[in-house]
């Protein structure tokens, strides 16, 4: 019903009706089809005005109660409240009819009386009626009386097992902080139907509450079905977590982008393998960022010479598309490193360090080369001022240092041995 639309608590907590159909039976007279057409296109069309003075009118001519709950309808879509509990209590004093008094109860809810409709529910209506359950538990909860709403809401449940109703008294249940007994009821549900999405994701929001995030990125990967970004939240949780092997598992079972993997052996260390899916993944695309992968975790396994000579030599293939600075710094500092070609990697360190000139770790490259080349003065010019707590830059400072100190040591000797033979003679 209309009405519904102005009360978005209720709506969450009870059904969605639309515009309803009248089914009039019995024509009374020869237009009324031709009545109710006009009616439901004005409702459609939000005229409420005109719809509500069609409905009016065919009651008075056929003295059908559906005609009368459609005007009441009306008056409460044009939020004539007063007008609809006064009209609903004329027509309720001569006969009874359901939705004639939840029209009024939703009217008087609108209106803030909110006794005055919790007496109306207890005095007149069906204690049997889920209606009754469900008014009951919202207007004691807009009272604030949470656990009074809580056993109205768990016999609307045990009167009706809907998602809708589970759904309302697990959110009463987290409002009364009894998280445990709502994860107990969803889960409940979730071993019945398997994981709806509503029902899902209200147990992810009750153990992301609770930091359960173990919990958590179980239900993210049963939620993965509706939405992939699901299967991201619990890899992010096992990544982070280091529980590597889940994560291994849920990239395989569900059969996400092998890039994941890559990455999942990449944070474990098993670089050999991260570079077999790397190596995969580009003879897969022929896409270059790949190869650069493999390059970098088959140095991370082996550094040693012979793995060396082959990163440099996909590097060089990489290098004539991929210009970028780390491209230029990783392919020129295997060469000084491994003394294949230091001159020649020093050429790279420099073409690295003109587009980011303050990286310390391109700055470093550089002065490793100098002192590849046995220029240790030079080296550290560069590198003297670096300060920084990486094990490779603190080794390549310290050693430096000791190369420039040992230059200096033997250029004194040097001196005093050349002084020496001078005077000899």
């Amino acid at each position: 019903m209309k009405r519904l639309i102005t009360l978005s608590i209720i709506l969450v907590l009870f059904w969605g009706c639309g515009v309803k159909h009248p089914e009039i039976g019995k024509k009374v007279f020869p237009k009324e089809d031709d009545y109710i057409i006009k009616a439901l296109v004005y409702e459609n069309s939000g005229d409420y005005k005109d719809a509500e003075k069609i409905y009016k009118f065919l009651y008075k001519k056929t003295d059908k109660n559906i005609y009368f709950e459609k005007y009441l309808d009306a008056l409460f879509s044009l939020k004539k409240y007063d007008e609809v509990i006064k009209e609903a209590n004329k027509f309720l004093d001569k006969k009874w009819d359901d939705e004639v008094f939840k029209i009024k109860i939703f009217a008087l809810l609108e209106k803030n009386r909110l006794e005055e409709a919790k007496k109306e529910l207890l005095n007149k209506f069906n204690k049997k009626d889920e209606f009754f359950y469900s008014m009951m538990s919202y207007i004691l909860m807009k009272q604030g009386k949470y656990l009074d709403a809580l056993e109205y809401s768990k016999s609307n449940y045990a009167l009706n097992h809907t998602k809708r109703n589970l759904l309302n008294l697990t959110n009463i249940l987290i409002k009364n902080k009894k998280y445990n007994e709502a994860i107990a009821y969803l889960n409940t549900r979730l071993k019945e139907k398997g994981c709806e999405y509503d029902v899902c994701l209200k147990l992810a929001q009750i153990y992301k509450e609770l930091y359960d995030y173990e919990r958590l990125a179980q239900i993210y990967e049963k939620m993965g079905r509706f939405e992939r970004k699901y299967y991201l939240l619990a890899l992010n949780y096992y990544m982070n977590e280091g529980k590597y092997q889940k994560a291994i598992n849920l990239v395989k079972k569900h059969r996400l982008d092998e890039e994941y993997l890559m990455y999942i052996y990449d944070a474990m260390g098993k670089y050999n393998k991260a570079a077999l899916v790397a190596m995969n993944l580009y003879l897969k695309t022929n896409d270059l960022k790949y190869l650069l992968k493999y390059t970098i975790y088959i140095y991370k396994a082996s550094d040693d010479l012979k793995t060396a000579k082959e990163v440099v030599e996909k590097l060089k293939i990489i290098e004539k598309k991929i210009k970028t600075p780390f491209v230029y710094n990783f392919l020129g500092y295997v060469l000084i490193d491994k003394n294949i070609n230091p001159k020649e990697g020093l050429e790279y360190i420099e073409k690295a360090i003109k587009m980011q000139p303050d990286n310390i770790e391109y700055i470093d490259s550089l002065a490793w080369g100098y002192y590849k080349l046995k220029d240790c003065k030079s080296a550290w010019e560069i590198i003297k001022n670096i300060d920084s707590n990486d094990r490779i830059i603190k080794f390549h400072k310290k050693m430096i240092k000791r190369c420039l100190n040992d230059s200096e040591k033997n250029n004194r000797s040097d001196k005093k041995r050349f002084r020496k033979k001078k005077k000899h003679k």
